[in-house]
């Protein structure tokens, strides 16, 4: 039998965030009640909560109390995403003088410096009430921003722009991630719009920002760079601005990402440390209270330190939580722990639920904590060795049950050598994370600390050695797999069946676990079929330029004029409406494939014409095509109107439709759609609505979007 808590009274905050979460769920999706509304409900249940609690002392009414409690707490939780959703009234698009202080330290990336900031005073408009974050983008050119600091204060001008739905199908929704921190605006500050003009930073994050900078600037000093330096950095603070995207798709194709996030192993690495310091520390009662502050000290320091990311919280609070216990010579729960470190996160910021970073950290707490026991006596080790080495594959296995359904949903792969990976990975990550500590603490002498760093960067080069190394095995990974909400939901609860038929070995949790797994496979069933019936065009906006992308039966072709990374735009796309078989070609290569029946491309002086079906799509691809010419018209169903096409092509070319993508000019798209409109020609703009799509097997076709 699996052990769990005898009764519901062995959790109670079990019974207290079930309710928080429902009411959490149901405003942030719904949001059928009002601020005020929610106020006036919630101290009316609280009124009622204290009589029902002095008046009725029955122990067959308690369940009155109950029952109140829990509608208090979904109200609670209601109130909770209503008070803390961002609200946007000031105008967008608008210029703006504004006072800002910066909120974290700045991040160079490749095409500028961004930094999360909040608004502290507009001078332009009265609509202002409290500090709201913004995200400001500074010009790479612009190195004065990259000597800013957190905490600085700024006098800017610019423009204050929303974040925009993502332009095409499928893709990662920028908008809807920064409303989850919080973030609704952006600015991008322009060189000279700009000046520092003071500082007020928390001393207590101050010192921490400080801390860090200290950390990587004494690694760098001891020649420690590149990706060792971007692993230990990520490893030992969680700064992952040093990550390149080799060391990201290598860690997270092989399994190991949750070693760059500072969860749960490195703050109980942590939690280790300090429980040996503070061993040596006499054992008298009055004694006690001091080990113990020790011990929060050092958590909640480490926790401040590496950002306070939601993993770090709901670790750092669950060791507190088993600290104060012991102190206190009480009996801990796993569940109870876990819930009431789930509890404090969400009172103080409801959003967090939506994190995936916070689903996937709770979700392997569990399963290990339900999983682990019953993988672990599947073998019964002879030796301390293999039994070590048992238990480290146990606790990956027992992690991955429950965080599966959510790593298909949100990554769309599965890494199928995590076991072995994890085998390498954890003993090298933690003395990596070991090494890290001595190697900083020594710095203070100088060749003691260069010994240190040596080994410390042999230590990180052969723990990403090793996992390049596994990366290279075929199949080690799956990838672009079609995961829908409803098959993740159809996961669980067979996971969740089978965990109850584990507990009370009734068969008929068993069934239901076997029919939401079937149910699942019928969802990925009607999929396929869809998507091998598929016959549609796409024209993807990228910045400046388009893919336009003809899909046959899952297969599709992706055609461009520039050579550029697509990846962002079409990866979503991708793994939801094709079977992954894709074909990339660049219309200015001189040899151009063809596909048969599916797709045949005709060029001539820079004019190209992709023939799909009773289709065809013209599409200018370099200068030579004002050049084109051609003895009578061409009737065509779609112009792709981009930079290389001129108003004179319409009359070689006579389309059905025109779509004008993001790489002409809001001027120029401008004058060629009164042209369109000369001759009575439809047209859609890009820059303007995203995405087009139709279907190419409409006699007629028209544009839809997708669900």
């Amino acid at each position: 039998m699996v052990k769990i808590p005898a009764n519901i009274h062995e959790v109670p905050f079990v019974r207290l965030v079930l309710p928080l979460i429902g009411g959490i769920l149901t405003q942030h999706y719904f949001n059928p009640f009002s601020t005020t509304l929610l106020i006036f409900a919630i101290l009316i249940l609280f009124l009622l909560l204290l009589f029902t609690g002095f008046f009725i002392r029955s122990w067959t009414k308690r369940w009155v109390f109950g029952l109140t409690l829990n509608f208090l707490l979904v109200l609670m939780g209601c109130l909770l995403v209503s008070a803390n959703r961002p609200e946007v009234n000031i105008k967008p698009n608008s210029s703006y003088t504004i006072l800002v202080r910066l909120t974290e330290p700045p991040i160079t990336g490749s095409n500028s410096v961004r930094v999360k900031a909040e608004i502290i005073d507009i001078k332009t408009t009265s609509d202002f009430e409290s500090p709201k974050p913004v995200l400001l983008y500074f010009l790479l050119s612009d190195s004065a921003s990259q000597g800013l600091g957190y905490g600085d204060i700024l006098a800017l001008s610019g423009n204050l722009k929303e974040f925009s739905d993502p332009p095409s199908p499928y893709q990662f929704n920028l908008k809807r991630y920064m409303y989850l921190f919080g973030i609704v605006y952006y600015i991008r500050v322009n060189q000279g719009y700009w000046e520092k003009v003071g500082s007020s930073p928390n001393k207590i994050f101050k010192l921490a920002y400080k801390a860090q900078s200290h950390v990587i600037e004494t690694l760098k000093g001891y020649g420690i760079g590149g990706q060792e330096l971007a692993v230990i950095t990520a490893l030992m603070l969680g700064y992952k601005s040093l990550l390149d995207d080799e060391i990201r798709k290598v860690y997270s194709s092989v399994g190991a990402m949750h070693i760059l996030a500072v969860s749960g192993l490195h703050v109980g690495l942590i939690f280790g440390l300090a429980v040996m310091i503070i061993a040596m520390l006499p054992k008298r009662r009055y004694w006690m209270g001091i080990r113990l502050a020790i011990a929060l000290a050092v958590l909640w320091g480490y926790a401040v330190i590496t950002g306070l990311s939601p993993s770090v919280c709901r670790a750092t609070i669950m060791f507190s939580l088993f600290a104060i216990g012991q102190t206190a010579s009480l009996k801990t729960n796993g569940y109870n722990t876990l819930a009431a470190a789930a509890f404090i996160l969400l009172a103080s910021n409801p959003f967090m639920l939506f994190n995936v970073g916070f689903q996937l950290s709770f979700a392997a707490v569990l399963s290990i904590i339900f999983f682990h026991p019953i993988v672990y006596n599947l073998v019964k080790p002879q030796s301390k060795l293999i039994d070590y080495v048992w238990s480290l594959l146990s606790v990956s296995a027992a992690a991955q049950i429950l965080t599966l359904p959510l790593t298909l949903y949100y990554f769309g792969q599965f890494p199928v050598v995590f076991l072995f990976t994890n085998l390498i990975a954890i003993p090298l990550a933690t003395i990596v994370l070991y090494l890290s500590l001595v190697t900083v603490t020594f710095s203070i002498i100088e060749h003691l600390g260069f010994l240190f760093a040596k080994i410390l960067g042999f230590a990180t080069w052969l723990l990403n050695s090793g996992l390049k190394l596994i990366d290279t095995i075929p199949f080690s990974s799956i990838g672009s797999i079609f995961f829908t909400n409803w098959q993740a939901m159809l996961l669980f609860l067979s996971i969740l069946m089978f965990s109850v038929y584990l507990v009370n070995r009734r068969k008929t949790f068993l069934h239901l676990s076997f029919i939401s797994l079937m149910s699942l496979l019928a969802v990925g069933a009607v999929h396929l079929v869809r998507v091998k019936n598929n016959a549609e065009m796409v024209v993807f906006p990228l910045p400046k330029s388009s893919v336009t992308c003809v899909n046959r039966n899952g297969n599709a072709f992706m055609i461009l004029y520039d050579s550029i990374d697509t990846r962002y735009s079409t990866d979503g796309y991708i793994r939801n409406r094709t079977l992954q078989k894709t074909h990339e070609i660049n219309l200015n290569l001189n040899q151009v494939p063809q596909y048969s029946t599916q797709l045949k491309i005709i060029k001539k002086s820079g004019l190209a014409l992709l023939i799909t079906g009773n289709k065809t799509i013209a599409l200018a691809y370099n200068d030579s095509a004002k050049y084109v010419k051609s003895n009578k018209p061409i009737n065509v169903d779609f112009l792709i109107v981009n930079r290389f096409c001129t108003s004179s092509l319409l009359n070689i070319v006579i389309p059905q439709k025109a779509i004008i993508d993001p790489s002409v000019n809001a001027a120029y798209a401008n004058r060629f759609s009164s042209t369109l409109i000369k001759n009575s020609i439809a047209f859609y703009n890009t820059s303007l609505s995203g995405y087009y799509v139709c279907n190419l097997n409409d006699s007629n076709p028209k544009s839809f979007a997708f669900q």
